[in-house]
């Protein structure tokens, strides 16, 4: 679900109505130019969790290396971006979500390419010829694939550990965590790239 990000004061926020107090308090205690975005993040995730069966009977405040504390038995995420929050979410079932959304612009920031790239990455988007939407596609799925590992992994995962060809994401996690399974998609709409990963333990 997406709910967009244009307001002039805290009254005027949308999504502000959906929120539990205890998330209004939340927000009320960061920074003013962070309120917009927290606030549609929440109640974006608010209805994705209503809509595959959650209750709504408690606040979603933020873990102490961020994200949303889940309600126990749902998996979920946020991302913001360009004037929109997105959330995913779902029954756990063993598994976590984690979704991404980027916006092409008028920068040519392929100069990214190295610090978000493996080696053989690189070579295959070069060869492809070197594209930004190709080279922001894969940045959006690294991102989408460290929130959804970070439930199991709890540290942060660099980009050059996660190798993505196509739809497929190979892991070379330097903590030595898994193994796992990851099932990946991702969406062009307009501009807009919309990415989400599925984690699991793998069976060994």
């Amino acid at each position: 679900m997406a709910v967009p990000l244009a307001a002039s004061d805290r009254s005027d926020l949308p999504g502000w109505e959906l929120l539990h107090p205890a998330e209004q308090a939340w927000v009320d205690s960061k920074p003013p130019r962070r309120r917009r975005e927290l606030v549609a993040g929440r109640a974006a995730l608010r209805s994705a969790l209503q809509a595959v069966g959650w209750s709504a009977d408690r606040p979603l405040l933020s873990r102490p290396r961020g994200g949303p504390e889940l309600p126990e038995g749902f998996t979920g995420s946020i991302s913001h971006k360009a004037g929109q929050a997105l959330a995913a979410a779902a029954p756990a079932r063993g598994r976590t979500i984690g979704v991404d959304t980027e916006v092409l612009d008028r920068r040519d920031r392929r100069a990214i390419a190295e610090r978000v790239l493996r080696r053989s990455e690189l070579d295959r988007w070069r060869s492809d010829g070197g594209q930004w939407p190709a080279l922001l596609r894969v940045f959006s799925l690294k991102e989408a694939v460290y929130k959804a590992l970070h439930p199991w992994v709890r540290r942060y995962v660099g980009f050059h550990e996660a190798e993505v060809d196509g739809d497929a994401v190979r892991l070379f996690l330097e903590g030595g965590e898994g193994p796992f399974q990851l099932r990946s998609s991702s969406t062009w709409e307009h501009d807009r790239v919309i990415t989400v990963v599925e984690v699991r333990p793998a069976e060994t």
